[in-house]
């Protein structure tokens, strides 16, 4: 576990008059939601109650013992975990494929992602150590909720469930996003393109800056193995930071579009009248950045074969403090004040070894906290 430390900074304003478009637009936007039908038809389409579980059977959670978060809820900040999953068919059981912590932190004026690890080892509550992302097949967002909570000490209470066929809907509907391709990236993306679909889009024949549709797009943000996890997972940030910004640039014109394709694949516990006060907080940033985060660290985690599957072993103890520290007091991880030690030899007591030899010749993934530019 090498220390590995790089940070990339790059910030611009948002220009007055993005700004001022961005006001009228949700100004439009909130007339266009309220207009009693469709206002209750969306309502219906993507809301459920907090206990209810779309996706199996509902579960009671009022016997669990868990620790308290590290940070009680602060004024300013809202947490929304973000779920994608792999079901083919709606309300299919199945493992999320990815899940993302949302922090709309306002007394900073900054738009936080704290990606989750699908194949970080857990206590998934009520069942025993797992993957991370079977807790969304065994209860749905709340027991992966929950799980997040357990091992990372921090409450979560409000989520969105997107299915990858929506996904795919929700940037055709903005036109596509902009992305650089490189050529190992090409190759593996074009052998997914349109995997449920039976019309394909085109495969890519070139490398770099180019646009991409839906299917291309969720082909690119779901490749692996042409490096690794933690690429993947960066990868599903990228095109959710490209596909918020296009969102923030949507014409008025175009909402109808774009929202009758996020009632297709959007499930959440949030009402429709709050999210479209979490878009005007947004709206509001004056200096409005994107900070994105992993976990677990890779200086705090050990990734390999174990029982039989791949997975990551890791610290959660440190891990929770680093991703505490991240989103409630906006500290960046600073490798400087991690127990390495401490690290090892929680890994080595689950592994039943040591890790003296690997550590020595194991090749460092760049652990990093991002800065994301917004378009003017």
């Amino acid at each position: 576990m090498r220390r590995v430390k790089r940070k990339i900074r790059n910030k611009r304003k948002i220009s007055t008059g993005k700004k001022i478009a961005l006001g009228i637009s949700i100004f439009f936007l909130a007339i266009f939601l309220t207009a009693g039908g469709y206002y209750l038809h969306i309502y219906k389409s993507i809301y459920v109650s907090d206990h209810k579980n779309p996706y199996g059977k509902d579960m009671d959670f009022s016997d669990l013992d868990i620790a308290e978060p590290l940070y009680e809820e602060q004024e300013g900040i809202t947490n929304i975990l973000l779920i994608g999953i792999d079901a083919r068919e709606a309300e299919e059981a199945s493992r999320s494929d990815s899940m993302i912590i949302l922090t709309i932190d306002s007394n900073n004026e900054k738009v936080k992602l704290t990606s989750i690890m699908r194949d970080s080892y857990v206590d998934i509550p009520k069942y025993r150590r797992r993957k991370i992302n079977a807790a969304f097949s065994l209860g749905g967002p709340q027991l992966l909720m929950k799980t997040i909570e357990a091992n990372f000490r921090i409450r979560l209470d409000k989520y969105i469930v997107v299915d990858f066929h929506g996904f795919e809907n929700i940037i055709d509907a903005v036109g596509g996003i902009e992305v650089d391709v490189e050529e190992h990236e090409r190759r593996e993306l074009n052998k997914f393109i349109g995997e449920t679909r039976e019309v394909k889009s085109p495969p890519l024949t070139r490398t770099g800056y180019q646009k991409l549709d839906g299917q291309q797009a969720l082909a690119y943000s779901r490749i692996r193995k042409s490096d690794s996890d933690y690429r993947r997972t960066e990868r599903q940030r990228e095109v959710l930071g490209i596909l918020a910004n296009k969102l923030l640039k949507t014409s008025v014109v175009n909402y109808p579009k774009v929202m009758n394709s996020i009632l297709d694949c959007v499930t959440t516990n949030i009402k429709p009248s709050m999210l479209l006060n979490y878009a005007y907080t947004v709206s509001k940033f004056k200096n409005m950045k994107i900070e994105q985060l992993q976990m677990p660290m890779t200086e705090l985690s050990w990734g390999g074969m174990y029982k039989g599957e791949w997975v990551l072993l890791l610290d959660t103890e440190q891990n929770a403090a680093v991703m505490n520290d991240f989103i409630f007091i906006d500290k960046e991880p600073n490798v400087d004040e991690l127990d390495l030690e401490a690290c090892n030899a929680v890994i080595e007591k689950l592994l039943g070894r040591s890790l003296a030899s690997e550590n020595k010749t194991k090749k460092p993934i760049n652990n990093e906290v991002i800065t994301s530019p917004v378009d003017k």
